[in-house]
């Protein structure tokens, strides 16, 4: 960290977003797992207890995140860092039982489920308004990135982005969990990651044009490759030999986030795992 000011974009009991000039910034409690440009605190009470309003000043240095006219401070001079990347995600492959692997996502999709997510593009479950809306638009962002196709990239994330409910739309949700697994099974094919940046770029920064700004921020951020620690865990857990109790607990822990929009995310990393697989390395 240097010198950097910017303000605060929004607040929640759980999360404080800073938009800030090297990007969205967040300040979470334990109710999260750690998440790309974020950093995670130990707190007694809600955030929104602080008197941290939106707009209030934010300075960034000396290994500090202040807000002054909350008299809110988070010291990260004893913080410990993690690498976020999928650029270091390590001994991934395509492993035997790849498809049962991935039917354990799809149970924990199914066991998670709610009325309103987006469970039923993958399941037997009812639609609903907005699974009704995006399936017919899929098929083309599947054909755009096997045929690593920028342009029609382009229009299938037009079409797709900001759908659904919130500051964070189920449909900008399932991108990011389609660019996160489609990021893991290229490093187990052996694609390069520049490559692989490439596509996800171009679907990140489209979606961004589309969608909210806090949404936008997650999904530029998704298409350099980054993602939370519970996605990179399961993603790692699923492209290996990991025992099945393991990869199942992954799997059901973002499903079942209390703060939702889990299952939407699950739902775009089986997409593109089941969509996108191919035995031979693009380099």
């Amino acid at each position: 960290m240097s010198n950097y000011a910017g303000t605060v974009h929004a607040v929640y009991p759980d999360a404080v977003y800073l938009d800030t000039s090297i990007g969205m910034l967040a300040i979470l409690t334990n109710a999260h797992c750690l998440a790309p440009f974020s950093a995670v605190v130990p707190s007694t009470k809600a955030l929104t207890r602080y008197e941290i309003e939106e707009g209030q000043q934010v300075l960034l240095g000396n290994e500090r995140i202040e807000i002054p006219e909350a008299e809110f401070t988070v010291d990260l001079s004893q913080a410990t860092d993690y690498d976020l990347s999928l650029d270091s995600i390590r001994a991934v492959f395509l492993p035997n039982d790849y498809d049962i692997r991935l039917r354990h996502i799809l149970r924990a999709i199914e066991t998670n489920a709610k009325e309103d997510d987006l469970g039923p593009i993958v399941t037997d479950a009812k639609p609903n308004e907005y699974s009704e809306t995006l399936k017919p638009l899929l098929p083309r962002l599947h054909a755009a990135f096997r045929e690593q196709d920028p342009a029609e990239c382009r229009e299938a994330a037009s079409a797709i982005a900001g759908i659904g409910a919130g500051l964070i739309p189920s449909a900008d949700r399932l991108l990011c969990g389609y660019m996160a697994g489609y990021a893991a099974l290229s490093a187990a094919l052996g694609r390069s990651f520049n490559r692989v940046l490439e596509m996800t770029r171009e679907l990140a920064g489209t979606s961004a044009a589309h969608t909210t700004e806090l949404s936008g921020a997650f999904l530029l951020q998704s298409g350099e490759g980054l993602v939370s620690e519970d996605l990179f865990i399961l993603l790692r857990n699923t492209l290996s030999d990991a025992a099945y109790s393991t990869l199942i607990a992954s799997a059901n822990r973002i499903a079942a986030l209390p703060l939702g929009g889990g299952a939407d995310l699950l739902v775009g990393v089986y997409l593109s795992l089941s969509m996108l697989y191919s035995e031979a390395p693009v380099n």
